[in-house]
């Protein structure tokens, strides 16, 4: 823990994080509004949405943080295929975790789902970028 701590105080990693920032709101946004569209206009179960919230999001994020935000480190990875692998399975953890937020407080606490959804979008993205910086494009 105290390595990751480290890492998250240089300057670099204040402009990584800034632009991880960036590529993450976009993703969860996207994420939220397919989620919201799929739920309450398509009427589907929270499950079926947010696996077609994850889907296009997944889309933006990795686009966004291989292009933009882990870019040089990206580059510096010797192996692609696996970065790739590791970056969608860092993505499933995300997924999953939201998936516990949904059952949690859409059929265990039934709360409104703006409450899940600010699950969605303020602490679920903190493990993911820890997991993108220190394992992902761990250089």
């Amino acid at each position: 823990m105290t390595a990751m701590i480290n890492k998250l105080k240089n300057l670099t990693n204040i402009q990584q994080i800034l632009s991880f920032a960036v590529v993450g709101v976009g993703a969860t946004l996207t994420h939220a509004a397919v989620f919201h569209l799929c739920y309450e206009a398509a009427q589907l179960n929270h499950f079926v949405a947010n696996l077609i919230g994850f889907a296009v999001a997944f889309l933006v994020s990795y686009l966004g943080q291989f292009k933009w935000t882990f870019k040089q480190e990206a580059k510096q990875v010797s192996h692609q295929g696996k970065a790739f692998l590791r970056f969608f399975q860092t993505a499933l953890i995300g997924l999953g975790l939201n998936l516990v937020w949904a059952s949690l407080i859409l059929d265990l606490l039934l709360l409104h789902h703006f409450i899940y959804l600010a699950m969605l979008t303020f602490v679920t993205p903190v493990l993911i970028f820890l997991l993108n910086k220190c394992w992902v494009f761990k250089s």
